[in-house]
């Protein structure tokens, strides 16, 4: 059985609608309309869903004429990306016909950034029209009136909007004027300051706002599907030890049920009678290493039936992907999880930011849908960000306090309940540790403190002394604040002083981050520092570090392979391009006993079919690069371009070039060079 969220069924209804009428009522021969041709049709009088990618019959005013808007078409979605908005008066793009009097306008809109967005109406001129708006940020719905450019209010609704994807449906009759939000009527206005004009859509103080499916009606239609459905696919959280965690969503309360095994055949059910419509179900007793079929159920609604691997054991190797920042841009967020998908990775790590405006329900938009192909199969581990608004601080003397947002903790499973923001688990031979920084980028929020005796630091250095974190071969730690970044001027000083001496004082290998919205990597006091941020926006370097030994600033995710002591870091954008490399050995014994004196580079011949084992070892702490060439010299493939601590390392080359393909039988060379060496074989 498929899911959709009640929006989707709206923005499905209106298009099952116009096209029934498209094809009844057009010649057999006709296409889609294009915009601003006014249709024959009875009932529709002009559509536009931005499929054909072009902008024709839109037209641009900005307000004021100095600020400049970007408005652009891309997948089916009329977008604008500029944050201008001077007077509250922004940019509109405007369409149909001046003539028309008494219609109803439809439009499906997703706001990601969180500002002001809407719908003109009876729009006759850039100082002329009708227009309503909203924005959750500030939590305001808006209907006004521009007369002769002097902007009045006709409507006003002091409210958060839950919603990031939604519908506007406004008809106006004569003097007549009524708003729909998603079906619900918000407005119901008498005015009669303008009669006729055409359509359109606002954005303004929003870099994010997208546009879909707009549509013009000689009559209000407003179709509703009260329906029981799934409104968020399976979901999968703490695949640890001989336990995994299920969760879903429906958009009625219903009891909640899981159906588990290693085959279809031969199933166990875990149940509960409680009434929920975020379920959550945990299913005990699974065997390691195992591929378990399962299927969810609510009521009478029963998922397709879907597979996940059970957890690895402690001397197997495994692979995780990280990455964060995603909100803003869902296109891009999904662009980044297909990229992750084709790894099929043991699990995901987010450093956290994973939505716009955590106060508001709809996670699904930004976070949950884009992930519905990869998070059935592969559970997904998330350091809470501060987007996601779990604070009772203020920016501002002026502004309000932001409420305590309760989705984060509602919206995942945490292998410690007491601990939902903060939180540890063991996987393999490896021991994670997620906490909330926030404070540090935030010292005037009311974001739990981090300071030496405070509850969360306490915790921190339990679980990084703990017997099971220090007998791990790894030890990660993941939070949303990074230490240091040349992406930002601020100094992230409660980290410094607090958290980078403890990852110090316990043996922390690896510290991953977010926040800024790029990838930077460092290597300080023995601890390597990974920022991932790259998963919705892009932020660029303003200065420059000398600890920071990469940064690009791209949509991407990592891969990190761990086998024993050996880590492999592979930096990858959106389409899967390597833009860095990096493998560590963290063996005590390995580095006390066998440190290379020279550059050294040894490898076998090569045979179709078989990888041929490649042997580095490196004197000395550096930057280098593998590559492979044939006897004419010409470039077959680059192999690594990363970096490394002083050890020797084994990599394996399958006997491919740059485009994937199977190089024939020959000769060839292999050539490593660091920052002060250089080897071949």
């Amino acid at each position: 059985m498929s899911f959709m969220r009640p929006r989707q069924i709206l923005k499905l209804s209106f298009m099952v609608y116009i096209l029934f009428l498209l094809t009844t009522c057009l010649p057999q021969n006709s296409t889609t309309p294009e915009p601003v041709v006014k249709s024959e049709t009875p009932g529709v009088l002009w559509y536009d869903d931005f499929e054909d990618g072009d902008m024709a019959g839109w037209s641009i005013h900005d307000y004021p004429d100095r600020e400049i808007s970007h408005w652009f078409v891309e997948q089916g979605y009329l977008i604008q990306m500029s944050n201008i908005g001077k007077g509250k008066l922004g940019t509109n793009a405007v369409a149909g016909q001046a003539d028309w009097t008494d219609y109803t306008v439809s439009a499906n809109v997703v706001s990601t950034d969180d500002d002001y967005i809407g719908v003109l109406f009876r729009y006759q001129d850039p100082e002329n029209y009708y227009r309503f708006s909203l924005s959750s940020q500030i939590a305001k719905i808006r209907l006004e009136k521009s007369v002769n450019g002097s902007i009045q209010s006709i409507g006003l609704l002091e409210e958060l909007w839950p919603e990031c994807d939604f519908n506007i449906s406004i008809d106006v009759r004569g003097d007549s004027i009524k708003v729909y939000l998603d079906q619900e009527e918000y407005f119901s206005v008498m005015d009669t300051s303008l009669s006729w004009g055409k359509v359109g859509f606002v954005t303004y103080h929003n870099n994010t706002s997208f546009f879909d499916d707009i549509t013009v009606y000689d009559k209000l239609k407003i179709i509703k599907d009260t329906s029981f459905q799934f409104d968020r696919e399976p979901y999968l959280q703490n695949v640890l030890g001989d336990s995994a965690t299920i969760m879903w969503g429906t958009n009625q309360v219903q009891n909640s049920s899981v159906e588990y095994g290693l085959s279809r055949a031969n199933t166990k059910t875990v149940s509960t009678a409680a009434l929920a419509r975020i379920h959550e179900i945990t299913l005990p007793g699974l065997e390691q290493g195992q591929t378990y079929h399962y299927r969810v159920s609510s009521g009478s609604l029963t998922s397709d039936w879907i597979t996940f691997q059970t957890a690895k054991s402690v001397d197997q190797p495994f692979q995780f992907a990280l990455y964060g920042d995603n909100r803003t841009n869902f296109m891009r967020h999904e662009e980044v999880v297909s990229a992750i998908s084709f790894s099929k990775p043991d699990f995901v790590l987010n450093t956290g930011d994973v939505v716009m405006n955590g106060l508001r329900p709809d996670w699904d938009t930004e976070f949950f849908d884009p992930l519905k192909r990869l998070t059935s199969s592969i559970p997904i581990y998330v350091s809470l960000g501060n987007h996601e608004n779990n604070t009772l601080g203020k920016t501002s003397p002026k502004q309000a306090p932001v409420p305590y947002s309760h989705y984060f903790k509602e919206y995942f499973s945490f292998p410690d309940p007491e601990h939902e923001t903060y939180y540890s688990f063991t996987y393999g031979n490896s021991f994670f540790i997620f906490f909330d920084n926030n404070l540090a980028a935030y010292p005037k929020r009311a974001f739990p403190d981090i300071a030496a005796g405070s509850a969360q630091y306490q915790w921190l250095e339990e679980q990084l002394s703990s017997p099971a974190a220090q007998a791990a071969q790894w030890l990660f730690v993941t939070a949303h604040i990074p230490i240091i970044s040349v992406g930002t001027k601020v100094r992230y000083e409660l980290n410094e002083k607090h958290l980078w001496p403890l990852f110090k004082r316990y043996g922390v290998d690896v510290f991953f981050s977010g926040h800024v919205h790029n990838y930077e990597r460092s290597y300080v006091d023995g601890i390597y520092h990974l920022i991932s941020g790259g998963g919705g926006g892009q932020d660029f370097p303003i200065r420059s570090l000398a600890d920071i030994r990469k940064q690009r600033t791209n949509y991407h995710y990592c891969l990190i392979d761990i086998d024993g002591s050996s880590l492999s870091l592979s930096f990858r954008d959106r389409d899967q391009r390597i833009m860095d490399q990096m493998v560590i050995d963290n063996s005590s014994i390995a580095s006390e006993l066998s440190i290379p004196q020279k550059l050294i580079l040894q490898g076998g011949a090569n045979t179709p079919g078989v990888p041929t084992l490649i042997q580095l070892s490196l004197p000395e702490e550096s930057d280098f690069s593998i590559t492979i060439y044939d006897d004419n010299g010409d470039l077959i493939k680059k192999l690594v371009d990363g970096h490394a601590l002083t050890g020797t390392y084994w990599l394996h080359w399958v006997g491919d070039n740059s485009d994937g393909f199977i190089v024939p039988n020959g000769g060839y060379v292999c050539q490593v060079k660091t920052e002060t060496n250089e080897a071949t074989i």
